[in-house]
């Protein structure tokens, strides 16, 4: 067969974003290789489902994520009108906890206004002006978010992929990556072995479709790792990247009864303890169908999809353990805060009692009893660079043939969009997308790329 011309693999929210513009802007062969048989299977839908403004994000440190996140806002909010997608401006309270953590609501408020968000969609308030708003909330006072959003990002990402395969993209579900290897002009990738041939019916197109069938090696002139939690295993098999390692936790929340609700009518987020470690504060979420969690911990689990336990594997967990670079793990493990912090989460993992107390700082009102079932649970890749520090940004490699994305954490599904039209233009300007031809005729669609990725390099407002 012939080679494709770009291969992005993971179909989750930045994996398929890619394709889309790929798909809109260029004339080529376009593959996306998801291992399930479904685009947003894990990260991309096991999040609190929320479109975040910006206001929490360092305009200068944070400058493109910050962006990027303004920029989708106001890209989801029209795609979701135009597809008939739910789209419920819940709003969120930021609360302080602590009397010091007064200073920083000011700060949030200064760095939304910077980031392009409009004076009446922020609010600075007391803790008299948070009772009276949301009664059952204790703190001392909060920045009031107006238009976050619930969604459900599965939708989403299910309906880019709809347009991106229109567009002329194709995704080849059921297809994991087992290598990669250069072969002179052209990456090869060698894909796992299937346990069995499968038939999927798709629900929403009520079509069958056929994974896990014997495959040929998957050649391509170039590759895009989106691939997630296994980012950094792609890029090392590729020589790239091999600096940085990564852990991985699990975030989980308890479904609240429907009894409780009335706790709150917003989502409630806590000015970070530890923003300098990927352990979140408890928040309590408004989920887009109605529903309330709270969570999550950062319980340190063995791999990408270990949803339940701490490992899957006693192999997984000795080859996750034993993995290069060892030194970026051991200088995270003399970190005195974040073995503490990891015991704490491990507890309230395994107690509710606990995963209660937490949220009971900001909701005295709440019981332990309230938490009535498990619910979403999802698992985030945090890399960890030589001097045993998390990175906080994303980071992105170019390889052999190819780009590597890594880190792309929160929040990354609210900027997914805009961060893809901006990725696509800088590998055009790097040479990268020069075997494939640029469309005259682009297809229709609801978002401008030129205007998006000018949005994003546009000098910050004085």
């Amino acid at each position: 067969m012939e080679p494709w011309d770009v291969t992005i693999v993971g179909g989750g929210v930045l994996g398929t974003s890619i394709a889309y513009w790929l798909a809109q802007q260029y004339e080529g062969r376009i593959a996306v290789l998801e291992k399930e048989v479904d685009v947003a299977a894990h990260t991309s839908r096991r999040n609190t489902g929320v479109v975040h403004r910006p206001f929490y994000l360092d305009p200068v440190g944070r400058k493109v994520f910050a962006r990027c996140a303004q920029v989708a806002y106001g890209m989801w909010k029209a795609y979701a009108a135009a597809r008939g997608l739910p789209w419920l401006e819940i709003s969120t309270f930021e609360v302080a906890l602590r009397e010091e953590d007064q200073a920083r609501l000011e700060k949030y408020r200064q760095w939304g206004l910077a980031n392009g968000m409009r004076e009446d969609e922020l609010e600075l308030l007391t803790s008299s002006d948070v009772r009276r708003y949301e009664p059952n909330v204790r703190c001392h006072g909060a920045i009031w978010s107006k238009t976050d959003t619930a969604v459900d990002y599965r939708e989403f990402t299910q309906s880019v992929r709809d347009d991106a395969e229109a567009a002329g993209a194709k995704f080849l579900l059921g297809s994991e990556v087992a290598s990669v290897d250069v072969a002179g002009d052209l990456l090869e990738v060698r894909l796992a072995a299937p346990e069995e041939e499968r038939v999927y019916i798709d629900p929403r197109r009520k079509i069958s479709v056929h994974v896990g069938r014997g495959r040929e090696a998957h050649r391509t002139r170039f590759l895009i790792n989106c691939a997630g939690g296994n980012s950094i295993d792609i890029a090392h098999r590729l020589g790239v990247g091999r600096e940085y390692t990564d852990l991985h936790f699990r975030g989980e929340y308890w479904e609240i009864d429907p009894a409780h609700h009335y706790l709150s009518s917003r989502n409630l987020y806590t000015v970070p303890r530890h923003p300098e470690l990927p352990f979140l504060d408890p928040h309590w979420i408004v989920r887009v169908d109605g529903r309330r969690e709270i969570g999550p911990n950062a319980v340190p689990v063995s791999g990408p999809y270990t949803y339940r336990g701490f490992f899957d594997s006693p192999k997984e967990l000795s080859s996750k353990l034993l993995e290069v670079p060892l030194r970026n793990k051991l200088r995270l493990l003399v970190n005195p805060d974040f073995v503490a912090l990891a015991a704490e989460e491990g507890a309230s993992s395994v107690s509710k009692r606990v995963m209660a107390k937490r949220a009971q700082e900001f909701l005295p009102s709440l019981r332990v009893q309230y938490l009535v079932r498990p619910g979403t649970a999802g698992v985030r890749a945090s890399v960890v660079d030589r001097s045993g520090n998390f990175v906080k940004e994303a980071i992105e490699l170019p390889g052999p043939h190819s780009y590597h994305i890594t880190n792309y954490n929160s929040p990354g599904a609210t900027g997914a969009p805009a961060f893809a039209a901006w990725t696509v233009q800088r590998l055009a300007r790097a040479g990268h997308l020069d075997h494939l031809k640029a469309k005259v005729a682009k297809p229709g669609g609801l978002w401008d790329f030129e205007h998006i990725t000018e949005s994003i390099e546009a000098p910050a407002a004085s």
